[in-house]
């Protein structure tokens, strides 16, 4: 398969950049035709569609099972297709991409704008992961954008840089542009001084004057300026009307959706863009507790890439509350039929001296999950038993004074036979020091 679908990617190799499917993107994103013609445009998709075309064909092969799913999401909204783009852009399609300013996911969702359009980030789930969630999410955060700024490029440009960096880097543009048609008057202008005033109050005070500006955003409405006048760079000014990184991010998904929508993809690559394919995993309801690895041990999957189709869920085991895993679709019918809902967890007795951190680092969780699945307040009872869930299929037990195999197998509730074969003795001799592996029971 991968043969015939670089062959169909060599035969469509040199299609014109200026074409009737790349002005279709353009339109669809509301940029002006003439944009086609820009070098940086032009260079970039050069760059794309023949220097890098095995990189990006990769990419595609390589999200088969994530591809459909957004596609289906975005057909279901109303946004254009072509912003598809904007996941390739972010991410390259993966999952747990991680920048260095804490964005996450598939869209590159930071902490309080993923929470603002329902996505959950706790101790148990970062639902930033998840496909289908985060792309409706940015889908809902798209069109947001959109209304507020009226036009698909300019909600694209505020997904990188923000929404209060688009309005002054706009505003700019547009008092620039009244400043060439009043030509030399312009400098002794009070209007434009106003105007340049309250650009500059905001350099300097930030958020606490963005309303001023936003104001005079709105104010200069009827004032028209392109993608191309917003693109241009001023020489000698440190602040262009946009950062670098969003000048290169715009060309770069404009260049992508061109890349996307061209001959040699939409022919080499209608297996993975095919909206009607079906989705490969399903999400499925499972009570809280319920230990990942004793999913896939019920399905017969392998557990590594089970776990790469839940990577939403922090630990090996679900929230202490109702939540759903993806499972293949072929097995939903027989999960939902068969599915014994089964949990697994340590039922420890406090001794004294223990504190909730001391059991917690025992047991490799933390205490936030201990007291949530126990609802804990601060303080602990000497012979209270709380429920342990188990992170891991073994727990790490450094070996004390006066302890045996028996002894720590039976503070454990498994056979020394087990911490035997865990840890390939071939004797049941310890000693002081010594780090076990402890086996928990499936």
């Amino acid at each position: 398969m991968k043969r015939i679908v670089l062959l169909f990617f060599t035969v469509f190799l040199y299609a014109d950049v200026v074409s009737n499917k790349s002005l279709d993107v353009i339109r669809s994103l509301n940029i002006e035709d003439n944009f086609l013609l820009n070098p940086y445009l032009q260079k970039k998709y050069t760059e794309f569609s023949k220097r890098k075309k095995y990189f990006y064909l990769n990419i595609l092969e390589n999200s088969v099972e994530i591809l459909p799913v957004i596609k289906q999401e975005i057909l279901k909204s109303s946004i254009p297709k072509e912003l598809i783009s904007v996941a390739m852009a972010e991410s390259y399609f993966t999952l747990n991409a991680k920048s260095n300013k804490k964005a996450i996911g598939l869209w590159q969702f930071m902490p309080l704008t993923a929470k603002r359009y329902g996505l959950k980030i706790d101790e148990y789930v970062d639902e930033r992961k998840d496909p289908i969630k985060s792309t409706k999410a940015a889908i809902k955060y798209l069109k947001y954008l959109h209304n507020f700024f009226g036009k698909w490029y300019l909600a694209v440009m505020a997904y990188n840089a923000g929404e209060a960096r688009v309005v002054e880097g706009v505003v700019r543009a547009k008092v620039d542009k009244l400043c060439e048609r009043l030509g030399k008057k312009c400098k002794k202008d009070p209007v434009i001084k106003k105007y340049r005033k309250i650009i500059k109050n905001y350099q300097h005070y930030g958020s606490r004057k963005f309303l001023p500006l936003y104001r005079l955003y709105k104010e200069l409405s009827d004032v028209k300026v392109s993608l191309e006048d917003l693109l241009i760079f001023q020489k000698g000014l440190s602040r262009q009307y946009f950062p670098k990184e969003t000048r290169k991010y715009i060309i770069k998904v404009i260049a992508l959706s061109m890349l996307l929508n061209s001959d040699f993809i939409e022919y080499a690559n209608a297996y993975l863009l095919n909206s009607g394919t079906t989705p490969f995993y399903m999400p499925v309801k499972v009570p809280g507790g319920t230990y990942l690895y004793y999913v896939s041990k019920f399905l017969n999957l392998d557990y590594k890439n089970f776990r790469a189709h839940n990577m939403h869920i922090k630990n090996s085991f679900t929230p202490p509350y109702e939540y759903y895993v993806y499972i293949p679709y072929e097995k939903v019918a027989f999960f939902k039929s068969n599915f014994h809902p089964k949990s697994f967890f340590y039922v420890y007795t406090v001794k004294k001296g223990d504190t909730l951190l001391k059991i917690a680092k025992k047991f490799g969780v933390k205490v936030k999950i201990i007291k949530d699945f126990n609802n804990l307040g601060r303080y602990l009872r000497i012979s209270q038993k709380i429920i342990i869930p188990l992170n891991k299929r073994f727990i790490s037990y450094k070996v004390k004074k006066g302890d045996s195999l028996s002894k720590i197998a039976k503070e454990f509730g498994i056979s020394y036979k087990d911490i035997l074969k865990a840890n390939e003795l071939k004797s049941t001799v310890i000693r002081v020091g010594q780090v076990l592996k402890i086996p928990q029971k499936l």
